[in-house]
């Protein structure tokens, strides 16, 4: 009897340590199942973001192609009404899609022209410096449009003044690297011209509400670039520029330029409009304003499974050409759609 109950604790502790083990085998096939699907799956990721940068690389050669036979053959006027609102075009690849949204690269406020660009003559080191302080006027009026008191648009565009230009002079209410070596953490101005408007948010005086209501009105890009602005796809949106580079106040004189711009746009605005009855053109500095995009600004967006890359480009026009003058991989830098800014503001309490 006793051999007997032995022999059924043995049975039973044999039972229960094959259950155990049963259970931890379970376990690990399960465990082992779940890291293959993982790896199958990471493996999938990496192969769909791996063909959408690839995919992203030849987005450019697609611009360039795109833009030159659909866009440069056009006249000044069709080029002018097509960019009024921004373009998009599409092309489906094997596995995803390549999307393009080309806008007037003119319809802005270049920061790098707040600031002189290399040595030039006498003559025109004093044109060069007149048209700086005409941007930083403008600049200035803009953030004051913007909601800014005075002081403080001031004190922000001698910020980003000083921000760029290469000496450490501090200049009225500015700020060069001794304001940011201060900090903690610490850096330096980098005295270049703005490389992406993202940097305004390490200058003294910016904040994230003034970043994103002044963001649809600037851009970087050509530090070369004349910054004047085609008048000529500007929109009602687009009312704040081109008063500001009119001048203080002169919102009136901005929405009547607008309002009496030719359907096939001016070609000479203080010719065309001497005799309009437009009041205030003393105020129209002509060599801020061009007739015909100069620059184009594209976003190209590339799709690939679940995989989204993005690269913004700038193209300055020549005649018959292009010629690439910026080109920034990621999001980080795209335009904000002045429309729907306006109507998430509108809808705020």
């Amino acid at each position: 009897m006793i051999r007997l109950a032995r022999d059924k604790k043995d049975r039973g502790a044999v039972l229960l340590t094959t259950l155990l083990i049963m259970s931890l085998m379970s376990a690990v096939a399960v465990n082992i199942t779940q890291e293959v699907r993982v790896a199958i799956i990471r493996s999938g990721n990496m192969k769909a973001h791996a063909q959408a940068e690839w995919n992203l690389k030849a987005a450019e050669d697609f611009a360039q192609g795109y833009i030159t036979e659909n866009f440069l053959p056009l006249s000044r006027i069709e080029k002018n009404l097509a960019l009024r609102r921004p373009l998009q075009a599409g092309l489906e690849i094997d596995g995803g899609f390549l999307n393009l949204t080309i806008m007037d690269g003119t319809q802005c406020l270049p920061l790098s022209n707040l600031v002189t660009q290399g040595e030039t003559e006498a003559e025109d080191q004093n044109q060069d410096r007149d048209k700086s302080s005409a941007f930083s006027e403008a600049l200035n009026n803009l953030l004051q449009y913007l909601g800014m008191t005075n002081y403080e648009s001031e004190s922000l565009t001698a910020a980003i003044t000083d921000w760029q230009d290469a000496d450490t002079q501090i200049s009225d209410s500015g700020a060069e690297d001794y304001t940011y070596l201060a900090l903690d953490p610490a850096y330096r101005t980098p005295n270049l011209p703005v490389y992406s408007v993202e940097e305004l948010r390490a200058v003294r005086g910016m904040n994230e509400d003034i970043f994103k209501t002044l963001h649809p009105f600037i851009c970087a890009g050509d530090a070369n670039r004349s910054g004047a602005v085609n008048i000529n796809t500007l929109q009602p949106e687009h009312i704040p520029l081109l008063s500001a580079l009119l001048g203080a106040d002169q919102e009136n004189l901005a929405v009547q330029l607008l309002q009496s711009r030719p359907v096939d746009g001016y070609t000479d605005i203080e010719e065309e409009l001497g005799e309009s009855g437009v009041d205030g053109l003393e105020r129209v500095r002509a060599d801020l304003f061009i007739y015909e995009p100069e620059y184009l600004w594209i976003e190209v967006d590339a799709t690939f499974g679940n995989a989204q890359r993005s690269v913004l480009l700038e193209f300055k026009v020549d005649s018959d050409s292009l010629t690439r003058t910026y080109r920034h991989y990621g999001t980080e830098g795209k335009r904000p759609k002045l429309e729907a800014i306006r109507t998430e503001q509108e809808q705020r309490p």
